[in-house]
């Protein structure tokens, strides 16, 4: 059986078909980032009267939905379970999950969400957002790094908690002389498509 296209038709179908080639060509040169690998970290570092102290959180839950070239479509989410929080000894880890500073008992999470995101050169984004500390949410915008891991991709956020805006360290803890007004954070996330 032989097939013969009429001109209009065979035109039709290697447009179809080049589209398809273009479609899937844009697909392989704009990924898209969604599977969050394990060892995801957020730490932080203080001083305590001129004493550098560092801590991290053991417990992070992240989701990404990134694509470099549909940055309207890109979302992130980072939490942390506070009673996860680990500075260095029992006595230090069991004062930040307490009362005055996290208080893990009644909010377990400490939560940055995006709202946006815009480029600002190679791998680098602004990112737009709301960030949650002990039930009191401020909008947030830090600035995110990306790199190529292998096949994977790096993404480093650091910024500084004012700890003073989230009533984070609260009681004697608020005198800034003792420990230090803003917080160095990282967080660092590897991101599979």
């Amino acid at each position: 059986m032989n097939v013969v296209f009429a001109p209009r038709a065979a035109r039709r179908l290697l447009g179809l078909a080049a589209a398809l080639a273009l479609a899937g060509a844009a697909d392989a040169a704009s990924p898209l980032y969604t599977q969050v690998q394990p060892g995801a970290q957020v730490s932080f570092q203080a001083k305590q009267m001129g004493v550098a102290m560092k801590g991290h959180f053991a417990t992070v839950q992240a989701q990404v939905r990134f694509a470099p070239a549909d940055l309207q479509a890109s979302r992130v989410s980072v939490a942390v379970a506070c009673a996860s929080v680990h500075a260095g000894g029992s006595q230090a880890d069991s004062l930040l999950r307490g009362p005055d500073w996290l208080d893990a008992k009644a909010h377990p999470q400490a939560r940055f969400v995006s709202t946006a995101f815009t480029a600002d050169g190679p791998g680098r984004y602004w990112v737009d957002g709301r960030f949650t500390v002990r039930g009191t949410t401020h909008p947030m915008r830090v600035l995110l790094l990306t790199h190529a891991a292998g096949a994977d991709l790096a993404m480093d956020v650091d910024f500084r908690l004012d700890r003073g805006s989230y009533g984070v360290g609260g009681g004697s803890w608020a005198d800034t002389s003792v420990v230090s007004g803003e917080i160095p954070v990282h967080v660092h996330l590897l991101v599979a498509r």
